[in-house]
């Protein structure tokens, strides 16, 4: 019936004798855990966050935020290339207006809202380019505090208590107040 006996008393061997030295898969999972919190730091955060933009979010397990700074510099790009198309779209309208080529397409345009016109998208490239520097900043700043605050505690183990007091008199009662705060010791 059993056509390999040796091969089930091998694997029930093994399997006992993991569990008699505590190696069971939950331990496992928890020491990898354990060690790979106790390895974070905070400057690779910044590192990745430098080198690609989101990425030090991910590392810090904020998944959620690295679609936001992808979006954020994504968005900043575009209003960027497309400003600066319609920049040299009215530099050029202006340059030909000043040395006399006919351009039908602007004939609408006086020689001062065509200036008006490349100055404004000049103004706006250059802003969402700063915009996007921002961003790029504040992503590199949040994946560095996000790094930082990684072992941080806000379980429900912390707790602020109060409750009416009084102390011992000196001259007479005197009625006080005593706050007490409390917070899980690792």
């Amino acid at each position: 019936m059993i056509k390999h006996p040796r091969f089930i008393f091998f694997a029930l061997f093994l399997n006992v004798f993991g569990f008699a030295f505590g190696q069971n898969p939950d331990s496992v999972k928890l020491e990898k855990r354990a060690k790979y919190l106790q390895n974070h730091k905070p400057a690779l955060a910044s590192i990745l966050s430098m080198v690609v933009p989101g990425a030090g979010q991910i590392y810090n397990k904020k998944y959620w935020k690295a679609p936001i700074v992808w979006g954020g510099l994504g968005l900043s790009i575009y209003f960027v290339a497309d400003n600066q198309t319609q920049f040299i779209r009215y530099r050029d309208a202006y340059r030909n207006r000043i040395n006399e080529i006919p351009q039908p397409e602007f004939d609408g345009f006086s020689l001062s809202a065509l200036k008006a016109e490349r100055d404004l998208y000049q103004r706006n490239r250059d802003f969402a380019a700063v915009l996007g520097l921002v961003g790029y900043l504040l992503n590199v700043v949040d994946a560095t505090v996000d790094g930082h605050l990684f072992h941080f505690d806000v379980s429900d183990d912390l707790s602020l208590h109060w409750q009416p007091s009084a102390p011992a008199p000196i001259q007479g009662f005197q009625p006080g107040l005593t706050l007490t705060l409390q917070w899980k010791n690792n």
